[in-house]
């Protein structure tokens, strides 16, 4: 009953926290590409309700604080994470998330010591090794499973997607032009991808730098070895649809390799359920029987 009342709690808090901290997605600015006239993080913290411009600079400080006083190399794993899954959410809104749930385990684990006056200490020992891991630990297992999934999404897409760029620039279409085609005519992080790639080129960046920018920020190893690629073309003077298409083709291959190596998985995987549900049965039905008749044996054996 405790630790029912332990997960809707805590689960009514994470929700809560996630409704006020998460960004609002603003439509017309991504369509037209307004980076200058975006507004102002003062402009932003001023608009919504009166209950938003009161939490949002509040969760801002409380971040901006445990920023400070955490370890700052966990501080700067947290924010690459961050970036890597798109920024979902502020460094100082996940900080501030991740105190709360901290403090709901504590005050839960607090509140048990106090209320329940039988609970033995082992089984105080069982509930706080379940409560304490679970709330500091839930907020970083979702940032990193939100950071896998996008991954996971570029490495299925980016395939698809330089065949289609190969394809418009051998047609006669602007690289930058076939990167807007392909950023209209797919969705998803590789979408987000390409166009933030867009927008570091329409702000003044070189081509090569940008692409290095956006592969560093998803953190996967076919968009960094592209930028690699692109960035040594500019350099010796090849033309860029060759250098796309060796490594659409080289993706593909890549592709091909780890899907062979996920079917090869699947019998070592397999282990785990024949040895958890057909082995205790296997055992049952071949080898009490026989011990059965062993005890019987030796029983007649003594009794004569």
């Amino acid at each position: 009953m405790l630790f029912l009342i332990f997960v809707l709690a805590f689960g009514s808090v994470s929700l809560g926290a996630w409704q006020i901290l998460r960004p609002r997605e603003q439509v017309v600015a991504r369509r037209i590409g307004a980076t200058m006239d975006a507004p102002t993080a003062r402009e932003r913290s001023l608009q919504g309700g009166v209950g938003r411009r009161m939490v949002v600079p509040s969760v801002a400080r409380a971040g901006s604080l445990l920023a400070r006083l955490l370890p700052a190399h966990w501080v700067r794993q947290v924010d690459h994470m961050l970036v890597m899954a798109n920024e979902p959410w502020s460094l100082s809104g996940f900080l501030t998330a991740w105190a709360v749930s901290a403090a709901t385990g504590i005050l839960l684990l607090a509140y048990v010591i106090t209320a329940a006056g039988g609970i033995t200490g082992p089984q105080l020992f069982m509930f706080a090794v379940l409560v304490i891991p679970l709330s500091l630990l839930l907020p970083y297992a979702v940032l990193r499973r939100r950071v896998k999934a996008r991954q996971k999404a570029l490495i299925r897409a980016l395939p698809n997607g330089l065949d289609l760029l190969v394809t418009c620039v051998e047609a006669g279409v602007g690289v930058d032009s076939a990167f807007a085609m392909v950023t209209e005519k797919s969705d998803g992080p590789l979408a987000e991808t390409f166009a933030l790639y867009l927008r570091q080129v329409g702000l003044g960046r070189p081509r090569r730098e940008a692409l290095s920018y956006v592969a560093e920020r998803s953190g996967v190893p076919d968009l960094l070895s592209l930028a690699a690629a692109v960035t040594q073309a500019e350099e010796l003077g090849t033309t860029l649809g060759d250098v796309l298409r060796i490594q659409a083709s080289e993706l593909r291959l890549a592709r091909r390799q780890r899907a062979q190596t996920a079917a090869q998985r699947i019998p070592v995987l397999m282990t785990i359920p024949l040895a958890t549900c057909f082995l205790p049965a296997m055992a049952a039905v071949v080898i009490v029987p026989s011990i059965i008749n062993l005890v019987n044996f030796v029983g007649q054996i003594g009794a004569k």
